[in-house]
Order: C-alpha cells, then structure tokens, then sequence
C-alpha cells in the first residue's frame, strides 16, 4: 500500500475539487414511512386506466400483471449473471492492478447500502430501470475529505426534467430535480451524477419508455380475460329453461285481483317469486315437483348450441403482449410448437437486448470506477465485464470449437500459420508438441465432406488424398 499512498500525494488534482456530499434525495412522492405489508388490488384494470403517467402505469404492472412481472423477471434474471472488474495501468490494457482490483472488491460489497447487496444489487436496480423506466442514473457521494466514495446511490429517472441552457457559448441540456419548493441542479461541477438513457430520440436525452407499447396489450388482454370470465359462465354450465305458462297462472287467479290491473300485476309478480325461490333453494341431487303451471326443460338454454374459439382470442392477445414486454415466446411460457434450433434463435436474440442495456450500465459503473480511483489518488483506467449469457446447449459448443479447430488446421497446412499459433488458438496452449503433422493422419479437402476420391468429381492427388476447391477440412486415421 504504501506505493499507491505515494501515488495519492501526486495523482489527486486539486485544481478541479468534486462535490462532496448528495444532492439529489430520494423519496420524492413517497411517504416517509414504508410498510412492509402491501395492499392487493381489487380491481386491477380500474387502478390501471386511472393511471395518466406511462411509467408509473408500468411500474404498476409489473406487480400485479403476471406477463409483465415475468419479462421483468427473465430480463433481470439473464442480464446479470456475474461481472469482473479490471483495473490496468493504461487504456491498451498493460499490466493489470491486482492491489487496486482488492481494494475495488471492499468497495464494491459496500455500495448500495439500503439493500445490503453491493453492486450486484446496484446493477439489478440499475437494469430495471433501464427496463421500465427508460433510463439509468446514479450519483456518487463523495465524503467531505475528498478521499473516498460514502455510496453510489440510483436516481428514479422520473424526479429529473431537463433544461436547456448556455454553457460556454453552447446550448446544452441540464438535469434538474424538483425538491420540495426549490429545484437542485445536477450538472457537471454541482453533483457527481451519471444518466445513460434507454433509446433515446434525437435531441432528446430522456430515454424512451421500452415497455409502453405494453400498457394497450395488458389493457386489452385484461378486458378479454373479464368477457370470457362471463362468456364461460354463459356457456360454460349447462341451465335449465323454465317456462310459467301464463294462460294457466291466470285462470288461477281470483277475480277480485284480476280486476284490479294493480292488483294483478302483484299477484303475477308474487306467483313468479315463489317459483324462483323454490328453485333457488333446491339442492343438486332435489328432484322437480311442480304443478301443471310450470314446465321446465332440462339442461337445456338459448345459447347451448353456441361456442366461442377462446385459443385464437388468446393467441392474438399472446403476440400483442410480447411484442410490447420485448419477450419471446419461449421465455413466457407459450412454447407450443418451437423446435430446439428455433427456441435457440430465440434466445440468442433476447440476448442481443440485454447486451445493448448491460452497455448502459458497464459505461455507468466505469464511470464510479473511474471517479473513485480519483479520489483514491491512483492512476489507472477500469474495465467493466460481465459474464456472457450461456444461451448456447453443450452441442452447440462442441460443434463451434471443433469448426474453429478445423480452420486453424487448415491455416496450418495452407503455410499461414506455424503450428504454435495454430495451437494456442485451437486448445489454448502455449506450445505445439510438433511442428508437422502425424503420419498417421490423413487429410483432405471436400465440398461434400466425403473422403478418398468419392465423386463431384473430386481428383485424387496420389497420396490417398482428394484436392478441389471445397472448404472442409477432414482428418482422419
């Protein structure tokens, strides 16, 4: 350490002080006091059209919408699997700084304090946001001593609006957040904060909302869900289809009420009721017992002969809610009919996605990185990594490193490379045992992949061998 403290008495620049402390606050229209009991929605598609802002109506969603909470899910789940941070003495990557990487790694399980999950936590918060709310932003708190970061805390992109302004004879935007009955500034100079928006327009630094394109498609699948919850209860149960026959009711009735228009509509009203409670109260396994007044038809109703095609309705809803959940079907339980190789496709470009977001965030946490070898008085440049998605089966895997393992052979024998390159490229050694071949193995080129002079004209070449102007190397014994 103490070769890095000299380092800390020439390397910190005084010139240009960071701000100290944190400026922006968090809790803007949040009550000061959290619960940890949440309350469940009665009616979710009402307290979704209520709903005016399209970040919060999607923030709202991924609680309560299963679709919605499942690409969240899958997107958090698969854009983090690890990460590595390197630190190297100049930006060609020249002697890694294994001192200061151990001195990241204290810092790095510290940050994010709230949720005690360091900057893995810091990442997943960071991802979401990038996901839901169309940007991500930190800002650093720097201690008053200027010689180490207190924490890196998340900004709700929602509390920034942005203003255009002059700078040095330039138009520029300028981040500001509204704080009770003042509005604090955020610019370079003012505070250590970092935005990188999701897609953002031209001329437009605030990012576009990814998952808006949603809010129609649940809305809709959400009303479709509650007609077919009454269609099924329609058509679903098999009903009974009771008749009181009329003219019968009112010869029963006595002629002192049938001169009364009045009165006979109490009667008839009266007559109805108790049928309807007698039928009402009779138990599943109750035999009917009526007078000759009554007729009822058994299971039987004006729509029985009626059917509505519920997988077609759901499969057009189904393709509206991926496309705006930016989900392929496979990741959302709608699998049916995906051959291996398709569902393979479909994973390699949901990871595609995830790359263009994890960009965002790697050019964020470089940005600590590098704000806090400042203040630590180091000289060095970070590079941020994470794990790839292993979105490819063991096959696969094998059939790609025996392909690259057939190209380097045959820049071999082509006299492009010396057999150490070819070597260290195709088994990662340093070395190869030999600089020739075996005698024992025998090669050749073939556009059909067949061996020993075998058709397409093919020309043996004397050897046991075959020559064209194919391109698959075979080797064999």
């Amino acid at each position: 350490m103490a070769f890095w403290n000299k380092i800390f008495q020439r390397g910190r620049s005084r010139a240009d002080p960071l701000p100290t402390g944190r400026v922006t606050v968090a809790g803007i229209n949040k009550n000061s006091i959290l619960s940890p009991y949440r309350s469940r929605q009665s009616d979710i598609l009402s307290n979704l059209r209520n709903i005016r802002e399209e970040a919060e109506a999607i923030d709202f969603l991924k609680r309560v919408n299963p679709d919605v909470s499942m690409a969240l899910w899958n997107f958090l789940r698969l854009s983090n699997q690890g990460h590595k941070m390197h630190f190297y003495e100049s930006k060609n990557k020249e002697r890694r700084m294994p001192e200061v990487e151990s001195m990241w790694q204290e810092f790095a399980s510290r940050v994010n304090e709230i949720s005690n999950a360091g900057l893995d936590g810091l990442v997943d918060i960071l991802h979401q946001m990038a996901f839901m709310r169309g940007a991500q932003a930190v800002e650093v708190e720097i201690n008053k001593a200027r010689n180490d970061i207190v924490d890196v805390h998340p900004v709700v992109p929602q509390t920034i609006q942005w203003e255009i302004e002059e700078r040095d004879g330039r138009k520029v935007w300028i981040p500001y957040q509204q704080q009770m009955m003042k509005k604090v500034s955020l610019e370079k100079g003012k505070a250590n904060f970092f935005w990188v928006p999701t897609d953002p327009d031209p001329d437009d630094p605030r990012g576009n909302l990814i998952m808006a394109p949603v809010l129609d498609a649940i809305d809709f699948q959400m009303q479709i869900l509650q007609d077919l919850a009454a269609v099924l209860h329609h058509q679903g149960w098999p009903r009974n289809d009771i008749k009181l026959l009329m003219e019968r009711i009112m010869q029963e009735m006595p002629a002192e009420i049938q001169a009364s228009p009045t009165k006979q509509r109490e009667w008839l009203n009266e007559r109805w009721r108790e049928i309807k409670d007698t039928m009402n109260n009779l138990e599943p396994d109750d035999d009917y017992i009526h007078w000759d007044d009554v007729e009822i038809n058994l299971n039987q109703g004006g729509n029985t002969n009626r059917s509505l095609d519920v997988r077609a309705i759901a499969e057009l809803v189904d393709t509206q809610t991926f496309s705006g959940a930016k989900q392929m079907a496979i990741f959302m339980n709608r699998n049916q009919g995906i051959t291996e190789t398709w569902g393979t496709v479909q994973f390699m470009i949901f990871c595609s996605g995830i790359a263009s977001v994890q960009r965002g965030s790697k050019r964020l946490i470089e940005e600590v990185g590098r704000l806090w070898l400042r203040v630590k008085g180091i000289q060095g440049v970070p590079y941020f990594e994470y794990n790839k998605v292993d979105w490819q089966s063991e096959e696969q895997k094998v059939t790609v490193k025996l392909m690259w393992q057939e190209f380097w052979a045959i820049a071999q024998l082509m006299g492009w490379v010396d057999a150490d390159k070819a070597a260290s490229e195709s088994v990662d050694v340093e070395k190869a045992k030999s600089d020739t071949p075996s005698e024992n193995i025998r090669v050749s080129f073939s556009a059909g992949g067949k061996q020993g002079g075998e058709g397409d004209g093919d020309k043996n070449d004397g050897k046991g061998g075959v020559r064209n102007a194919g391109n698959i190397l075979r080797l064999w014994k």
